[in-house]
């Protein structure tokens, strides 16, 4: 397993609403086993056990990565690396064991051999065995509000509209670069899928370093990086050229 200083933490995964989460798992969800927190992995695999509170893409998206995370989890050595990884989930509140997990691991026992990863496991189980996991319960989705109908207002001769000047956003050269490389890295993985603007943008400015970061920023430097060829947009989805 890789040094927890490598590896990614996410918080509040299982409080987001499905927007949110969307934006806050889509970077996770790309790292293997050894890269990822075991917090923040028991959080995405507890999402997984509820798509009907995730729905849409992100769904399929934790299912597969659900997938991928046992057959990860299942080529672990069948010893101390078997052993250091129940050894880490046990140091979790055992409410956060989902229970897929706690599944996985009542199936792998008959099949391990050696002594450290027997005692892992049934420590591991030990652990969770009188303490239910923590039901998922993610915020609603706004119902769109029924908008009352417009009083209608008469109209009036109005002014000769001024010529409207189009504005351009100015982004400093410090977070256009930064803007610029945290694109770069998150696209990489997404081929020519791409990513949403909305989680793209989104994204990047959950991350930023400036907390003042606006979507015009960000937007200003996106579309700066297409014209120069670094970056395509194609049906609301950016992707690198």
């Amino acid at each position: 397993m890789e040094t927890r200083k490598n590896r990614m933490t996410v918080g509040g995964l299982r409080k987001a609403d499905p927007a949110t989460l969307e934006i806050l798992a889509a970077d996770v969800m790309r790292r293997p086993l050894g890269q990822i927190e075991p917090g923040t992995l028991m959080d995405l695999l507890a999402l997984a056990e509820v798509p009907d509170q995730v729905g849409g893409q992100l769904s399929k998206e934790l299912t597969r990565f659900r997938d991928q995370m046992f057959r990860e989890v299942s080529d672990l050595p069948d010893g101390p690396a078997l052993a250091e990884f129940c050894a880490e989930l046990r140091a979790l509140d055992p409410a956060l064991i989902p229970a897929n997990v706690r599944a996985h691991f009542s199936e792998r026992i008959v099949e391990v051999r050696t002594e450290d990863a027997v005692g892992g496991i049934e420590a591991l189980l030990a652990h969770v065995e009188s303490v239910p996991p923590s039901p998922v319960a993610l915020p609603l989705r706004p119902e769109p509000s029924a908008s009352a109908p417009a009083p209608k207002v008469q109209k009036v001769a109005s002014k000769p509209k001024a010529t409207r000047t189009r504005r351009t956003t100015v982004v400093d050269d410090r977070r256009e670069a930064w803007i610029r490389e945290d694109a770069l890295e998150r696209l990489k993985g997404w081929g020519a899928k791409g990513l949403k603007e909305s989680i793209v943008v989104a994204g990047a400015r959950h991350r930023s370093p400036y907390k003042d970061l606006t979507e015009a920023e960000v937007l200003a430097t996106l579309r700066k990086m297409k014209r120069e060829g670094h970056l395509r947009f194609s049906a609301g989805r950016w992707m690198t050229a």
